[in-house]
């Protein structure tokens, strides 16, 4: 069973890093967030990364 990590874009337009209800922390940049889920899964593989924007969208990064 995978993992799910996620990244939340927030209404200030900051990051939240996620995994379920818990918040890890925010980021001013997608890219570092993305990062430090990243560094995350592969701590806890199988797992997968999901970018949530406040447009409705979701984005899976894929399993790692």
């Amino acid at each position: 069973m995978a993992w799910f990590f996620r990244v939340l874009q927030l209404p200030d337009d900051r990051w939240a890093c996620r995994h379920g209800r818990v918040q890890f922390d925010i980021h001013a940049e997608l890219g570092s967030a993305i990062q430090h889920m990243r560094a995350m899964a592969k701590e806890h593989q199988p797992a997968e990364i999901i970018v949530h924007r406040l447009d409705g969208t979701v984005q899976s990064l894929g399993l790692m």
